[in-house]
C-alpha cells in the first residue's frame, strides 16, 4: 500500500486525532460496498462515525440517504466534502437513531477507556459497517489495535451479531474496489436490540 503523493492530516493541536489522508484515503473508498448495503438493507439514514474528509457521507447523501457525519478532527470538519459535526468521543457517545452506522478506520484510534462511548455510538444503528486495525498493523495514533474477534465480542454483548454471508460479500466487493481495510477486516453487523 502506498500513499505516495498524498498528505497525512496529523493534527498538531490534537495529536490524538486525525492521521487520515487530506485528499481522502483511496483505501477506504468503497462505492460497491456502499451501494450493496444501501440496497440490501433498504437504508434511509446513516451515521458516518469518524467521517474524515466526508467521502462516504457525500456518497450516501448522493444516494438520497439522510446522513449525519460526525468527526473529531477540527480541520476535517472544516474541510469536509459533506457538512460534518465536530464531536469528541472522549466526552460521551453520539446519541442518534439511524439505519446504518458506518465506522471505517476509526475504532483503533479510540483509547480503551472510552470504549463504552464508542460502542454506544455504534449501536445507534440497526446495522453497523465497520473495520478495525489488527495488532501490529501500526498507524498514526493507533492506540487500540485488536483482533476482529475483540470487536465482535464487545458488540455481541450489546446485542449485535455478525451477518456472516453479507460480511463475505462486503469483503469481496471491497477487494474489487481496492478498499483494503474493508476487504481485510470489514464486518456487517445487525443490532438485534434495534431491529
Amino acid at each position: 500500500m502506498s500513499y505516495a503523493g498524498l498528505t497525512n492530516n496529523a493534527s498538531p493541536q490534537a495529536p490524538h486525532l486525525g492521521g487520515n489522508i487530506k485528499e481522502g484515503d483511496p483505501f477506504t473508498f468503497a462505492p460497491s460496498v456502499w451501494n450493496y448495503v444501501t440496497e440490501r438493507l433498504c437504508l434511509k439514514s446513516v451515521l458516518d462515525l469518524g467521517s474524515g474528509m466526508g467521502h462516504a457521507s457525500e456518497f450516501f447523501f448522493g444516494r438520497g440517504l439522510r446522513v449525519l457525519a460526525v468527526e473529531g478532527e477540527p480541520s476535517n470538519v472544516a474541510n469536509s466534502l459533506y457538512p460534518a459535526i465536530h464531536f469528541d468521543l472522549t466526552r460521551g457517545p453520539v446519541r442518534a437513531r439511524v439505519d446504518l452506522v458506518h465506522c471505517q478506520e476509526v475504532v483503533e484510534h479510540i483509547e480503551e477507556r472510552y470504549l463504552d462511548n464508542l460502542l454506544e455510538s455504534m449501536c445507534a444503528g440497526r446495522f453497523i459497517l465497520m473495520t478495525n486495525a489488527l495488532p501490529g498493523q501500526g498507524g498514526h495514533h493507533h492506540v487500540n489495535e485488536q483482533p476482529t474477534e475483540y470487536w465482535i465480542h464487545h458488540l455481541a454483548e450489546r446485542g449485535c451479531q455478525v451477518m456472516v454471508e453479507d460480511t463475505k460479500r462486503v469483503r469481496k466487493l471491497a477487494a474489487m474496489d481496492g478498499a483494503i481495510y474493508l476487504a481485510q477486516t470489514g464486518l456487517l453487523l445487525a443490532n438485534t436490540r434495534r431491529a
